[in-house]
């Protein structure tokens, strides 16, 4: 029996500092829609940058990657 694969999503973390109001917002509507915050914020931020074209090669780096 052939073992299934699963997607291989490669992931990446980022700081992201806030007011502590924002946080106390963030917070609240995460609840809300009971998800973590983390979850509420990466869908967030997928559907700002999901029309934004990505340069192809992967030749973009992060400050951090040098």
């Amino acid at each position: 029996m052939r073992a299934l694969r699963k997607a291989i999503i490669r992931r990446r973390k980022i700081h992201v500092d806030l007011p502590e109001e924002i946080h106390r917002k963030l917070r609240v509507k995460a609840a809300l829609e009971d998800v973590s915050m983390q979850a509420f914020v990466a869908r967030v931020v997928a559907k700002a940058v999901k029309d934004v074209p990505v340069p192809a090669g992967g030749n973009h780096r992060s400050r951090k990657e040098g």
